[in-house]
C-alpha cells in the first residue's frame, strides 16, 4: 500500500495546497526513519500506516475539553482475520518535530502489540 495515496488523491482534488503537498512529502522521511527505527528496535514489522490528509477533533459534549488525533491505531476485520493500520495525521507530518513523530509512531505501535496479543 502506498502510504501517500489519500493525500495525493486530496492534492489533485484541490483539497490541499501545493507547498503543503510538497512540505508532507519532503518530510516523510521523518515518518519512514521512525518506523525503521522502531523496527529495528523491536524486530517486528511495523503494521501497514498511510498519512490522512485531515485531522481529528475529539472533543466532550460535557466539558470544553478537546483533543487533537494525530495518529491512531485502527483495528480492521478483513476476511474473518484482523488487520491493523496505522493512520497518521498530514499535519503531524508537516509540522511535527522529529522526536515527536516517532514518539507517536511508537505509541502507536505499542497499541498496535497490545491488539495483536
Amino acid at each position: 500500500m502506498n502510504p501517500l495515496i489519500k493525500l495525493t488523491q486530496s492534492y489533485e482534488n484541490g483539497a490541499i495546497p501545493k507547498e503543503t503537498y510538497e512540505l508532507i512529502l519532503k518530510r516523510f522521511s521523518l515518518v519512514s526513519d521512525g518506523i525503521k527505527r522502531i523496527e529495528k528496535a523491536s524486530s517486528i514489522n511495523y503494521p501497514v500506516a498511510y498519512v490522512e490528509p485531515s485531522i481529528i477533533v475529539s472533543g466532550n459534549s460535557n466539558s470544553l475539553d478537546i483533543g487533537i488525533l494525530y495518529a491512531r491505531t485502527i483495528p480492521l476485520i478483513i476476511n474473518d482475520s484482523i488487520q491493523v493500520v496505522i493512520q497518521i495525521s498530514a499535519p503531524l507530518v508537516a509540522y511535527g518535530l522529529k522526536g515527536t513523530i516517532h514518539a507517536i509512531l511508537a505509541h502507536e505501535f505499542l497499541h498496535y502489540l497490545e491488539l495483536v496479543t
